[in-house]
């Protein structure tokens, strides 16, 4: 009977010393989840907040080449910016439901690492994608609001000038797009510009994603 006893004594003591130890698991995980989902919820509302802005910037363009569509310079310039606002819009809108879907989601930590690697990847690839063209944005924008604000049609007034600073604008975007794809495929991650073109994603994805991973490491 001693021995009975000493065997459900050990057990009871066994079992409280598991439920200790899962109580200081789960205090040590919550406020991490916490911190995870406030930084999944601030990227996600300024993805939105970046949504408003490409809108309103879309209906601009649009109401911009309408008005001068007799006008060949005018009218590719405001289709340009009126293309780009429509993929900025999908990228905003993409990631903020990537985001969103991490945040509400109970699924298992792998899963979210996997997810947030998708998120980070399509954050940076979008980055690449929407800040490239601007090596020939920046003139069609100046285009854009001399027209608006001057009267003055840049093209009209030094053509030559305008098509070879627009054809520089896609030598360089075409090279620096060359340049970061083989950057991702064969620097190491230590290197400095891969570590930069990884972080185009933000820093509210890569702390969540380094959290993620400690609490990966803890439940093994």
């Amino acid at each position: 009977m001693e021995l009975e006893q000493l065997k459900a004594a050990w057990a009871s003591q066994a079992q409280r010393i598991d439920q200790l130890e899962a109580s200081a698991l789960q205090a040590w995980r919550e406020p991490r989840l916490r911190d995870i989902r406030r930084r999944l919820r601030w990227f996600s509302g300024m993805q939105l907040a970046w949504l408003l802005v490409w809108i309103a910037v879309t209906a601009m363009a649009a109401s911009f080449w309408i008005e001068y569509r007799q006008v060949p310079q005018l009218l590719l310039t405001g289709l340009a910016f009126h293309i780009y606002g429509i993929a900025a819009i999908w990228v905003s809108i993409t990631r903020a439901l990537l985001a969103m879907r991490i945040e509400r989601s109970d699924a298992p930590v792998l899963l979210q690492l996997q997810r947030i690697a998708q998120l980070r990847r399509f954050t940076a690839l979008g980055e690449l994608a929407l800040g490239l063209p601007w090596f020939c944005l920046w003139l069609l924008a100046t285009q854009w609001l001399c027209v608006r604000w001057l009267g003055l049609d840049l093209y009209a007034a030094a053509p030559a000038w305008f098509v070879a600073t627009l054809g520089f604008g896609v030598v360089a975007m075409l090279g620096s797009g060359v340049l970061a794809r083989w950057a991702l495929r064969r620097l190491p991650v230590t290197h400095g510009l891969r570590r930069w073109l990884e972080g185009l994603s933000g820093q509210s994805l890569v702390h969540a994603q380094r959290q993620l991973r400690e609490l990966q490491e803890d439940a093994r």
